[in-house]
């Protein structure tokens, strides 16, 4: 009976273990679940027939034209003659054909849809870049509120040590009152931290529950000891070039660029010349015969000409429409150059994200083992009575405030390198794999 509920309990633990999922399982579970990459994903689609909707208004136009009238009226030879009704059913049937030969404003529709496709894949990957960030993002918040809750309830149960100790040292006469306060209330505040800190909890995993779709009590935490590696390009100035070249934050406004030099192209076709090559077939057939021929009428006929339409005067929404759309493009022109601007910011911030959270997280390790040192320190000291309850207290407040620094450092500087590679244009699933090996077995001891 005992061997069964120990079979029982390890295949529950496996089934658990085989439920876990690292970042890149949550990253293509959030490309078949979350709704908005959905949407991203068909406004792609719709983007990418703007090329062909472009091009067919340069391609020859036909089309088949069939009709079908009757007529009738009342024939009279004199006053009094009753005359006779006749009736005349007509039908017909053509084929027309129409070609651009000169359009200016329809090349300029063809320039627009090629420019409107590419901003679509364009918006599209920036979508994907955007939602690669957030899904990491809310990985790792998950992770950093587990660590610091966890860090929290440690600190809890110490300072339920310390107050039952002083309760009891108080009742034998060895410790004061004041003692007793001062553990109570380092455990309050350590059960304030840990309601606090559950909330933090909930709210990430259902953030990434949001996007993912997966339950995020099956996480995968970071490693014990996680690799600290120097960006590549090494330096901010190869980031920079990087980014300038890249992005698609420039990239999209580089194109709304250009298509607003076709929108204003456009426009100004308004004063130019139209020419069109059209060509007919057309067969008209008459139920009234013709008195030189015996049955009904017909007629068939083919027509070959060019249209040429001059524009002259259009009581001056031509001259408005021009104006506007060269505004619009000084405006697109001031847009290119402040996403220039903004890149650089981002790139720059990211960029001391790295560079300094690695710094920083090597800080908070040696910080974490002296902390560790004090406390252990402080313990021995309180026990031979050259410490007071007092500093225990502190020792292991300033000890849990580590363990959560040095996890808030440790999730920055990887999300800071997400932040790096998004900002540049580069983010895709081979950088998100990278951060992915830094996942792995618990911290047993922090």
């Amino acid at each position: 009976m005992r061997v069964a509920r120990v079979g029982a309990l390890l295949c529950a633990v496996l089934a658990q273990r085989a439920l876990a999922f690292d970042l890149l399982d949550a990253w293509r579970a959030t490309l078949e679940h979350d709704a908005a990459y959905a949407a991203a994903a068909a406004e792609y689609r719709a983007g990418q027939e703007q090329g062909a909707q472009g091009l067919a208004l340069l391609l020859p136009q036909l089309g088949l034209t069939s009709g079908q009238s009757r007529a009738s009226q009342n024939q009279r030879s004199y006053a009094d003659d009753p005359g006779r009704r006749l009736k005349n059913r007509t039908h017909s049937n053509g084929v027309n054909l129409t070609q651009p030969l000169f359009d200016v404003a329809r090349y300029a529709n063809y320039r627009q849809g090629l420019i409107k496709q590419d901003i679509a894949e364009i918006e599209f990957k920036n979508a994907q870049q955007q939602l690669m960030l957030d899904v990491a993002s809310a990985y790792f918040a998950v992770l950093l509120a587990q660590d610091t809750l966890a860090a929290t309830e440690a600190a809890k149960r110490a300072m339920w040590n310390r107050w039952q100790q002083a309760i009891s040292e108080m009742e034998l006469g060895s410790a004061m009152m004041t003692d007793v306060y001062e553990a109570q209330a380092g455990y309050d505040n350590a059960r304030a931290d840990e309601i606090q800190g559950q909330s933090e909890l909930e709210l990430a995993r259902q953030t990434l529950a949001r996007l993912s779709g997966l339950d995020a009590l099956q996480i995968k935490p970071l490693n014990t000891r996680m690799l600290l590696q120097e960006p590549e390009p090494a330096t901010l100035q190869g980031w920079l070039d990087l980014a300038l070249d890249a992005s698609l934050k420039i990239r999209g406004k580089q194109r709304a660029w250009a298509l607003a030099q076709q929108g204003l192209l456009e426009k100004r076709a308004g004063h130019l010349p139209v020419l069109q090559f059209n060509a007919g077939y057309q067969e008209t057939k008459n139920s009234e015969p013709d008195n030189r021929l015996p049955g009904p009428a017909r007629a068939r006929g083919t027509t070959l000409g060019l249209n040429l339409t001059l524009p002259l005067f259009s009581g001056g929404s031509t001259q408005s429409h021009v104006r506007e759309a060269a505004a619009r493009l000084d405006g697109a022109r001031d847009q290119m150059e402040d996403a220039r601007r903004q890149t650089r910011e981002e790139v720059r911030r990211a960029w001391l994200g790295v560079s300094n959270g690695a710094a920083l997280v090597r800080a908070q390790e040696q910080r974490l083992i002296s902390a560790r040192s004090k406390l252990e320190a402080t313990r021995l000291g309180r026990e031979v009575g050259v410490r007071g309850n007092l500093d225990l207290l502190r020792a292991e407040q300033d000890y849990s405030d580590v363990l959560k620094q040095r996890a808030n450092a440790r999730y920055r500087y990887l999300t800071a390198k997400l932040q790096l590679a998004r900002a540049a244009g580069t983010l895709d699933e081979t950088i998100l794999r990278q951060a992915n090996l830094a996942l792995g077995p618990a911290d047993a001891s922090p």
